[in-house]
């Protein structure tokens, strides 16, 4: 019955042709998958070590060199009046958490870029995020929030930090000017800390580690990080919906290698915070080149991915968060560094950003626009000492 079927295949140009490719791998014949040697995974609570929890104040965390981070949880409990948390707290109680070798900043999330990171997120990774932070909290009086910081050396397995090797490290967390409020009522943040995910190998596999990657003076590994744009205020005057059609122009100063632009707009507030609004259009020029013009309908297709269909996430108002990506996007996040944007030598570079409100503003209302670019990098970590810097951007 089969042999109609591969006699046919037989007499078949194309299929005499793939089969005499070299990337010909017949499934069947066994092979095993790669296997990572087995290590000890524990989840270990750290303390602030120093700082207050208040308004603009940071507190730091010292990392224990218990192994390799795998995954940091920011953890936070807050209570709100009458056991109600409104949704996107986050971006009341963070301004933005830094990564220090010693007392070296080496890595910087602020609040915008955590919200580029969500938007950038498939459905299935944002959902843990919408339950445990994003989401609005009704019932209870206290409610604990995770905030995965997920720095770029989380992004691929092996260049998870090795905290065992590396000179001591620490989170440093700054609070936003307003970590208690929720809807002008005060509301207590009761307690901060991390929860951090270690693996540790073996003496022997750990041996090979130190042998392959600090046979030389220093070990350089890829990563990625963010650069905000400096804030640009766009203002609708009272009785209209529309910032104009000249659009607000952001200009870019960073001079690194772009990723990925990601575009926020949200309205300036003293009291509480404002979540991310639609987007109209998004423009870039540089050079005297228009590099993109891209209207709403088009954005829905910037996470474009390698089968040529392009990826969504979020429902909510995180998907309001605008992205225009230089290369490809993946499902996991990591892995193939696609494509990058030299920034350098483009003349006056500079991305417009039009958006429009459903109603009319009352009263003349100030918006704020950021662009977040998430830049690739080289990092160093010297042998001798295991002191950690960064040593290329472009």
């Amino acid at each position: 019955m089969t042999s109609i079927i591969n006699n046919s295949n037989s007499n078949s140009a194309l299929i005499n042709t793939l089969n005499a490719s070299q990337s010909k791998m017949n499934p069947n014949i066994y092979s095993t998958k790669k296997i990572y040697p087995a290590a000890a995974t524990c989840y270990q609570e750290t303390q602030k070590s120093s700082g207050s929890i208040a308004a603009s104040q940071t507190i730091t965390f010292n990392l224990m060199k218990y192994g390799i981070a795998q995954q940091i949880l920011l953890c936070y409990t807050k209570e709100g009046a009458g056991g109600t948390v409104k949704s996107f707290d986050f971006l009341d109680v963070i301004d933005r958490v830094e990564l220090l070798s010693s007392s070296k900043v080496i890595d910087t999330l602020t609040n915008r870029d955590i919200l580029a990171q969500l938007s950038d997120l498939d459905a299935s990774q944002y959902y843990p995020l919408s339950q445990s932070l994003v989401g609005a909290r009704a019932a209870g009086a206290k409610h604990i929030f995770c905030l995965p910081l997920v720095f770029g050396f989380f992004k691929d397995i092996n260049t998870n930090l090795n905290l065992q090797f590396n000179e001591p490290m620490s989170i440093r967390v700054r609070f936003g000017p307003h970590p208690s409020n929720n809807a002008g009522v005060a509301s207590a943040l009761t307690n901060c800390y991390l929860k951090m995910r270690y693996k540790a190998y073996n003496e022997s596999d750990y041996s090979e580690i130190l042998t392959q990657n600090y046979s030389e003076p220093e070990l350089s590994v890829m990563t990625s990080g963010f650069y905000d744009e400096n804030v640009a205020v766009a203002t609708i005057p009272n009785g209209s919906n529309s910032n104009g059609v000249n659009g607000t122009k952001v200009e870019l100063k960073n001079t690194d290698c772009v990723n990925n632009f990601f575009v926020v707009v949200r309205q300036q507030n003293t009291t509480d915070h404002s979540l991310p609004l639609p987007i109209d259009r998004v423009v870039m020029t540089a050079s005297g080149q228009t590099i993109f013009d891209l209207s709403k309908e088009e954005l829905y297709f910037t996470r474009l991915c390698e089968n040529g269909f392009s990826a969504s996430g979020a429902t909510d108002e995180v998907n309001n968060v605008a992205k225009i990506q230089v290369g490809l996007w993946e499902y996991s996040g990591g892995g193939t560094q696609s494509n990058t944007m030299s920034l350098r030598e483009l003349n006056n570079p500079i991305i417009t950003v039009y958006f429009s409100l459903s109603a009319n503003v009352a009263q003349d209302t100030l918006f704020d626009v950021v662009v977040c670019e998430e830049v690739v990098k080289i990092v160093g970590t010297v042998s001798s000492s295991g002191r950690t810097n960064v040593a290329l951007t472009n």
